[in-house]
């Protein structure tokens, strides 16, 4: 990496002007960064031209000198003077440290330090143009050894070094070796996946023709995610209108995919309640949320799928000829376990917004959850007598009998009306083996069913 760095020995007093001159410095260079209290500036001149980005921030700031106060002086309403922008150098080289003494002690307004001669550009200069310079309590012991220019306390071992001189020793030592991997600029964020189209010829005002433009802007956004081996969790849709304004539209997908018809059904089905103000005249599409793709087993409809890639797909293309198929369950507060839920179809198959399993997730304890039988079974009960109640003991599911070492119960349920009246005993058990099974007695028949277990 090449850093530029500026040397300014007198910061703007005025926060909005030195807003304003990252602004202006931002035009020149991708990336800069502001260190106010140590009067530098840095910009990131990776696989730039270092020297045209030194010149082109000199002429900013110096377009700007009114901002930076002449030492000691201001005007009667606290402004800086004119004056300073003479006093500016700036620097480049390959490493920070390097860059900074060519800023702050380079002859020339711009430095330039060839690549691979950081070390032997710092070698003439005394320590205490590092940063932050050697404490004096090691002055003494610098010159014990000899060491008055960077270029000896180079040439010395690290062993040596850190014995004589301690921790802060192998700092400046590191240093004055041009060995400088200080973070000034983070990494590089990546843009996402995005497309758009615009078109001044026609106005889309049916919603038909507004999918067909985002399924042809999907096709780039998957090809790319798909190219980079991602999935995108969640997109934003950009609508500009005729009126002159702008509609955003997020979307959110329950994991994080690549596959267009996902993407496309979900869009679908989140377009359908909107209604817009004026004719479309440009849509975009941008992913604002990605993730690595995992292989994730698929076995929903098969074991033998070695991923769930099928699986989703098959998905897919069950909810485009039947949007219906997607049910959810909604609980109420019927007595009956095997009524209490009821499947409700979501509207136009949209699949609930369920966060990315990792990203989000709440841990929940353990705990049993009830099992219920789709239709309950027909058994056979050995009955105990207590307290004047009649207690399961054992039952027979026609294969295998059961003892039971408790029953809790019962748990009496009556309701209804004519054919659909009702009236239940209930009693929860726990068989010798452990498992816990949900019982009940028809009173009325006199029969006794097995609903369900916990699990």
């Amino acid at each position: 990496m090449t850093f530029v760095t500026l040397s300014i020995p007198i910061w703007p007093t005025d926060a909005a002007r030195s807003t304003e001159l990252a602004r202006q410095a931002l035009r020149i260079a991708p990336r800069i960064r502001l260190e106010p209290t140590r009067g530098l500036l840095w910009a990131d001149a990776r696989g730039l031209d270092g020297h045209a980005i030194a010149a082109g921030l000199l002429a900013v700031v110096e377009a700007a000198s009114e901002g930076f106060p002449a030492p000691g002086a201001s005007d009667s309403a606290g402004l800086p003077t004119p004056g300073s922008a003479a006093r500016l150098r700036a620097g480049v080289a390959a490493t920070p440290i390097a860059a900074v003494v060519a800023a702050r002690h380079g002859s020339a307004p711009i430095t330039v330090v060839p690549p691979g001669t950081d070390r032997e550009f710092l070698a003439p200069f005394d320590p205490e143009v590092l940063e932050p310079p050697p404490p004096a309590s090691l002055y003494p012991l610098f010159a014990a050894v000899g060491v008055e220019r960077l270029r000896d306390l180079a040439g010395l071992d690290h062993q040596s070094v850190e014995v004589r001189f301690g921790a802060e020793g192998v700092r400046l030592w590191r240093l004055a070796r041009a060995d400088d991997p200080r973070p000034i600029f983070g990494p590089s964020r990546r843009e996402l996946p995005n497309a758009e189209l615009e078109w001044v010829d026609y106005e889309l005002a049916d919603q038909e023709q507004v999918v067909f433009i985002v399924n042809s802007l999907l096709t780039t956004v998957t090809d790319q995610l798909a190219a980079r081996r991602e999935g995108a969790h969640a997109v934003v849709l950009e609508f500009a209108l005729a009126d002159r304004t702008v509609v955003e539209l997020p979307v959110r997908c329950g994991h994080p995919t690549a596959e267009r018809k996902t993407w496309l059904r979900v869009i679908r089905a989140a377009l359908e309640p909107v209604t817009f103000s004026a004719a479309v005249m440009r849509i975009g599409l941008r992913v604002s949320q990605a993730a690595p793709l995992a292989d994730r087993q698929g076995d929903l409809f098969d074991a033998g799928f070695a991923t769930a890639r099928v699986t989703e797909a098959a998905l897919a293309h069950l909810l485009d000829k039947q949007p219906d198929a997607l049910v959810t369950a909604r609980r109420n507060a019927h007595p009956l376990p095997e009524t209490r839920i009821a499947w409700v179809a979501e509207p136009s198959g949209q699949l609930p917004d369920l966060p990315a399993p990792g990203r989000g997730t709440v841990a929940l304890e353990p705990r049993l959850s009830m099992q219920l039988f789709p239709a309950a079974r027909s058994i056979d009960v050995r009955t105990v007598t207590r307290r004047g109640e009649t207690i399961p003991d054992r039952y027979f599911d026609g294969s295998r009998s059961y003892p039971l070492s408790a029953s809790l119960g019962p748990d009496r349920v009556s309701g209804g009306f004519g054919v659909q009246r009702f009236e239940r005993d209930y009693f929860q058990g726990v068989r010798h083996d452990g498992v816990m099974v949900l019982l009940y007695r028809d009173r009325a028949a006199d029969t006794w069913f097995l609903a369900g277990w916990w699990d």
